[in-house]
């Protein structure tokens, strides 16, 4: 399925910059998940977004589309960043070191963080170099 025909410019892959072109999977306009309604809100909608996925040709990087809200898509109440786990940020640091070792991995690797949530892994390869 090709993007082209219903956006005039395809948005850049994150990984290599070439455009986005394909659409991987159209799930429609979803709410955000893990948002905790209270119930004073509970009888009002939810906010949707776009959940769109597009895979860029040249790398095959699996992405969501960029899309803009004026109000921000994680409220200070949101239920989970893996940032804020100390429990999860102390295994991400472990992991790093054992992968580093495991797969010789230096300052000329390159490393990618799948389903990255808030890509706070990335941060423990970034401080090895």
């Amino acid at each position: 399925m090709d993007l082209a025909a219903g956006s005039r410019l395809a948005p850049p892959c994150r990984f290599c910059g070439a455009p986005l072109e394909h659409v991987f999977a159209d799930l429609g306009m979803s709410p955000v998940a893990n948002d905790n309604v209270p119930l004073e809100r509970a009888s009002r909608m939810e906010p949707f977004f776009p959940l769109r996925a597009l895979v860029c040709e040249r790398c095959f990087l699996v992405q969501l589309a960029p899309f803009q809200t004026e109000k921000p898509l994680f409220r200070e109440d949101y239920a989970y960043f893996s940032s804020y786990s100390t429990s999860w940020l102390e295994h991400c640091r472990r992991y790093v070191e054992q992968m580093t070792d495991r797969l010789s991995l230096d300052a000329s690797s390159q490393v990618i963080e799948l389903a990255s949530n808030d890509g706070y892994l990335l941060q423990y390869f970034k401080d090895k170099g």
